[in-house]
């Protein structure tokens, strides 16, 4: 319908109705897949990791049987996405049909568009490393991305088994972000050296920063009388956090191994520091700059917009990228709060389940969000497979939707998985 136009062009009222028509189908085919009492599988996170069994993984490397040559397009190798065991889903999922014994891996092109490999083998595996995600355009980039080192982290799953009518009855968006803390709390604390280099850096720039703009703003705008006073009244104290913190940051910087005692101590010595909040507004009518100036200390909390909280943002998120890491690369060691300090993993622990109440992916449903491709028990394809975008996979598809997996329900019945379609929610 929407291809390249063929001879003798339609009616304006005729391509209208085929289009509303055409709308209406969709609907239909997605309110009767959407109403399925099918079972589907939800393919949740381990968390904690090192408890448990799994069904598979997402990231990580690849676990292939001897001798498998590692999957190309194009001749260009693919990117490991995850693996799926089958004998961990529900006998009745896809109404029974497919294979229900060995693994389903999946591997995409770095590049656009998504067109997904999906093999099915058996058999005792092995741990093959496959190319590095660096620049895929369906991963996110991490703080502790380095251009030849990135790789996405390995998240084992389970599965949680629901029907598909109630997957939609239930679904109500979330917010899943916990309220942010402050560096005095110890959930929040670095564990490790590129932890303490990574707050040095932030909280530096953002002390250097401060030093900057109270001897250079004055200098650039036309302030009113009170506000040049101010400026001029702060200038010592913040000459003298500046001094502190680069003392304190060197002692940081030169001790070889920290425990949590001498990160603590630390910290307690930083939060006694001056700093200030600065808000330009506008210039009033009579060109001077309008500002909300506050005093403040360096690590107290501050509001959304705040310039000063602009440092605390970068930190936090670049924290809990080390700690993912951290904590996806060492799962047999149980608990893992042996590597990361206990108050860091509880609070991403509950963080990460709140994310993914309804999963990392599902399989054998109906999409929460809108694909034209047919699906359902009405039709001739089945949901292989979806993907969520999500911040703890690295996964981000188009514009952070998702990306649906399905395939011809007869060639799933003979285990055919040579022509899997792709489809993108929205």
């Amino acid at each position: 319908m929407f291809g390249r136009r063929k001879s003798g062009s339609l009616h304006p009222e005729e391509f209208v109705a085929r289009f509303i028509g055409y709308q209406v189908e969709t609907e239909k085919m997605k309110d009767a897949a959407r109403s399925s009492e099918r079972s589907v599988a939800i393919l949740k996170p381990k968390i904690p990791i090192g408890i448990g069994g799994s069904a598979g993984w997402f990231g990580g490397s690849a676990a292939l049987p001897a001798g498998m040559a590692w999957p190309e397009q194009n001749g260009k190798k693919l990117l490991f996405v995850g693996q799926i065991d089958l004998s961990a889903l529900p006998q009745d999922l896809w109404s029974g049909v497919g294979p229900r014994s060995g693994w389903l891996g999946i591997f995409l092109p770095a590049e656009w568009p998504p067109n997904p490999t999906v093999l099915h083998f058996d058999g005792p595996l092995v741990e093959v490393k496959g190319p590095l995600p660096n620049s895929a355009d369906w991963t996110r980039a991490y703080d502790f991305k380095a251009t030849n080192s990135f790789a996405l982290p390995k998240w084992p799953l389970t599965v949680d088994i629901r029907f598909g009518h109630e997957l939609h009855e239930a679904y109500v968006k979330r917010s899943t972000k916990e309220p942010s803390g402050t560096l005095l709390d110890p959930a929040y604390h670095p564990f490790d050296r590129e932890t303490v280099s990574l707050l040095c850096t932030t909280l530096g720039e953002a002390v250097t920063e401060q030093v900057r703009e109270i001897v250079r703003f004055p200098a650039m705008r036309k302030l009113r009388p009170a506000d040049a006073a101010w400026f001029a009244s702060q200038r010592q104290a913040v000459l003298h956090t500046f001094i502190r913190f680069f003392e304190i940051e060197g002692r940081i910087r030169s001790i070889g191994v920290l425990d949590a005692v001498e990160i603590a101590e630390f910290i307690e010595e930083l939060a006694g520091l001056y700093a200030y909040d600065m808000r330009y507004l506008r210039n009033d009518a009579e060109g001077c700059a309008e500002l909300e100036l506050h005093d403040t200390r360096l690590l107290d909390a501050q509001l959304n917009g705040s310039e000063l909280r602009s440092w605390w943002c970068r930190y936090e998120a670049g924290l809990r990228n080390h700690a993912m890491k951290a904590y996806t690369s060492m799962p047999s060691v149980s608990p893992p709060s042996t590597i990361l300090p206990l108050p860091l993993v509880q609070r991403l622990e509950r963080e990460w389940q709140s994310q993914t109440r309804d999963g990392l992916a599902a399989m054998g449903h109906a999409p929460i969000g809108h694909i034209y491709t047919p699906h359902g028990p009405d039709s001739p394809n089945e949901v292989l497979l979806e993907l969520y975008t999500s911040n703890i996979t690295g996964f981000i598809w188009g514009d952070c939707y998702s990306l649906v997996l399905l395939m011809d329900r007869q060639a799933l019945r003979r285990g055919d998985f040579s022509k899997v379609m792709f489809d993108i929610t929205n």
